[in-house]
Order: C-alpha cells, then sequence, then structure tokens
C-alpha cells in the first residue's frame, strides 16, 4: 500500500484492498495483516455495502483472511453477498425481458451500468452491486417505452413521465424513473435530452454506430464499446462528486478488462463533449485509490491538467476519511464549476446545473404553468437548503484550486 493511506483508519484500507476483482500480492498480504488487526466490524460491513462493493468485500476479505473475521460477522457478510447475487440475477432476467419487448416494439436502447458493467468490466454479474436498471434510448421513442412500460407492470416513479410526443411532462431535463413495487425494481430511461451532466449533449446515433455485445445469462445484449462506457462511467462518477468507491472500481475494472482501449479515439470523444477533465479525474482516482496500471500516454495526458490532480486530491482524502465531510452547496457549485476546462465554460456549466432543476424536484413541488418558470429561481434555494451553504462540518479544504 502507498504512504496516501498511511493517515486512513484501517477500516478504510482494508475497503480499498477488497475493491478489486484481482489482487496482486502485497494488496493481498496487506489486507491479511489489516483483518489481523482490531476493527470496527459493524462500521466496516457497514461501509462496504454503502459503497456498493460488499459482493467483492466479502469474496476477497473471506478468501484471503476468514480465520481473523468474527464468525458472526463472517456468516453476516456471506448472507448478504448471497442476497446481492439474487439481486443481480433478478434484475439481469428483467433487463433482458425489456430489452426483447423493446426489440419487438422496434424501440431501440442502449443498457449501460449495472448488469452489462459487471459482465464488461468484472466478467461476473456476482461480483458487481448494483440496485436498478438504466436504459438509453432516443427522445422520440420515449412515448412508446412509456407505453410499454406501463403494460409490463410499472408505474412513473412521479407523476405521468413524458407527454404524448415524448417530451418530458416539465420539459425539464431528468432521467425517466418507473418502479416496480410488487418487485422492488427500478428502471430509469435516460435520452440524449437528458443527459444534463455532460457540459455538450451527447448524439445518440454517434454512440449506436459503435455498440459492443456483452453476454449476460446465455443473452448478447448491446452496450457501449469500451472507450464509450470509459466516457459514461467517468460522467457518471463525477456527476456524484465520486462518493462510492464502487464507481472507480467500475473505472479501474473497465481499464483492466479492456487492454487494448483506444486513448486516442478516447480522447478525441472526452474533448468533442467537453468532459475531458472528468476523464482525468476518474483515470487518476484508479491509479491512486486502486493502483491501475495506465499506459504511460494516458497516465501524462491526464495527470498533466493541474487542475484534475487537485480535484482527484482532493477526492481521495475524502474517500479515506472514516467520515467523509459532506459538501455543501457553495463547495458542490465550485467543484461543477472546475470540472469543465476553461474559465467561461465551467461558469456556464455550474450555473446551469445550479439552477436547471431536475425532473423529481419540479414534480414534487409542482406549480401552475403559469409560474413554472419560478423552479428555476427556488433550485438554488432548495439545495441551499438540503446541503447547506458549507456542509454539515465546515473542515479545512487545502489550498486552492490550480488555476487553468
Amino acid at each position: 500500500m502507498h504512504a496516501r493511506y498511511d493517515s486512513a483508519p484501517p477500516e478504510k484500507r482494508l475497503l480499498i484492498c477488497c475493491a478489486r476483482v484481482a489482487m496482486q500480492p502485497h494488496i493481498a498480504q496487506e489486507a491479511r495483516r489489516i483483518a489481523s488487526g482490531p476493527l470496527d466490524w459493524e462500521y466496516l460491513a457497514a461501509a462496504a455495502a454503502e459503497n456498493s462493493i460488499l459482493p467483492l468485500f466479502a469474496r476477497n476479505l473471506l478468501s484471503l483472511a476468514r480465520d481473523a473475521v468474527p464468525l458472526a460477522w463472517a456468516a453476516h457478510l456471506q448472507r448478504a453477498a448471497l442476497a446481492s447475487s439474487a439481486r443481480s440475477l433478478q434484475l439481469t432476467a428483467e433487463l433482458i425481458r425489456i430489452l426483447a419487448e423493446f426489440r419487438a416494439r422496434g424501440i431501440q436502447s442502449i443498457p449501460y451500468k449495472g448488469p452489462v458493467v459487471a459482465a464488461q468490466a468484472y466478467g461476473e454479474l456476482a461480483l458487481r452491486e448494483f440496485e436498478d436498471l438504466d436504459l438509453i434510448l432516443r427522445q422520440r421513442d420515449a412515448s412508446a417505452a412509456h407505453a410499454l412500460l406501463l403494460d409490463l407492470g410499472y408505474r412513473p416513479r412521479f407523476r405521468a413521465a413524458v407527454s404524448a410526443q415524448g417530451r418530458s411532462a416539465t420539459a425539464i431535463p431528468g432521467e425517466y424513473r418507473y418502479f416496480d413495487e410488487a418487485r422492488g425494481i427500478l428502471v430509469e430511461l435516460h435520452t440524449e435530452r437528458t443527459f444534463r451532466h455532460f457540459p455538450v449533449a451527447p448524439r445518440w446515433d454517434e454512440f449506436a454506430l459503435r455498440l459492443a455485445s456483452v453476454s449476460l445469462s446465455g443473452h448478447q445484449v448491446p452496450t457501449f464499446c469500451a472507450e464509450d462506457a470509459l466516457l459514461m462511467l467517468c460522467v457518471h462518477g463525477a456527476k456524484d462528486f465520486w462518493e462510492r468507491l464502487s464507481w472507480i472500481a467500475d473505472v479501474a475494472e473497465m481499464i483492466q478488462a479492456h487492454p487494448a482501449l483506444d486513448w486516442h479515439s478516447l480522447a478525441r470523444r472526452a474533448e468533442s463533449l467537453r468532459v475531458q477533465r472528468m476523464i482525468a479525474v476518474g483515470l487518476l482516482l484508479a491509479v491512486q485509490i486502486l493502483d491501475v496500471p495506465l499506459p504511460p500516454e494516458a497516465f501524462r495526458r491526464a495527470n498533466a491538467d493541474r487542475v484534475a490532480s487537485e480535484i482527484a486530491r482532493r477526492l481521495s482524502r475524502r474517500l479515506n476519511s472514516r467520515a467523509p465531510q459532506q459538501w455543501g452547496a457553495c463547495q458542490r457549485f465550485q467543484y461543477r464549476r472546475h470540472l469543465v476546462p476553461g474559465r467561461r465554460p465551467g461558469w456556464e456549466y455550474a450555473w446551469r446545473l445550479a439552477f436547471a432543476p431536475a425532473d423529481e424536484e419540479a414534480r414534487a413541488a409542482q406549480l401552475p404553468p403559469p409560474l413554472s418558470s419560478l423552479h428555476f429561481a427556488l433550485r438554488p434555494l432548495r439545495l441551499l437548503r438540503k446541503h447547506g451553504a458549507f456542509g454539515a462540518a465546515r473542515a479545512r479544504t487545502g489550498a486552492s484550486l490550480p488555476p487553468e
């Protein structure tokens, strides 16, 4: 383990050791050493679940150091891992069913994250914990997909998800969420209009030209090619502040599962969408946290971005903390402002996300049509109320980010 982990509590160091499919000998040795010492097992089990790495953690820990794990906690981890595996199989079967129905109605969709990332990056469904299903489709197909999911027993998570023209009922970007209450399954539909966290709206048709195929329970399922999948994973992690270790593990395992990644092509696509810094942060986190070896040119490009390096350093420090500080609205705004290279594009990106409410916010506080524009004014106030200005407990944040 690197010196950067010296200040991290042993529980966090053990989680990081076990958050990978394959362990190098020195990582396995470190995991055994930590497991044999005093540990807060209640915190450890809760943190593994919170970071969505419980199946990986249980498999690695129990195979390396079962004798060091108290019997009650070993049984708990085994049960939790089995429950996660059963849930993964249930969701995978449901994804296959939905895709078949989409094909029957002529709706082309691209599943991503969840089962396809488990197969594409981890090589085994049971190793990647996931909670819902995500599919991307064309905006013009949103209305047909809405009707299909209603026929399959799903109901919109909020009020009517799409209009007859396939547009958001509130015309505000966000996922289209559908829930099967009887089975506890959540399906999220995304279109080219709902990718609000991209600085430049991605073109669905361009992604569709580069699809790959993965095998899920004997069924061939289309998904993003490795380069596009890595791009999407980095944008998703950046969107949610890289708060879960599983999102960094996704990046790490995708890189290692695809040694022939076309890094130059990835860089070109990233620049066209202005997400090159988001990708740089994701790559640096995979290197710093999970010791992923990057090709020299890819590492040089990511590390040359001083702002990306500083963001990754701060995120690593948060992740290594036993109780990470929750960022307030101001810190979140500054983080997003620095995610996009360039002073003006960065400010425009942060302001857009600060003022454009997501679907769930607009639907939770319904306003008459003449007053709908007030949602844009109310969103900053909601963010301040939800997160506070500077988080629950303001801490020293270190030096300012380097200038552009």
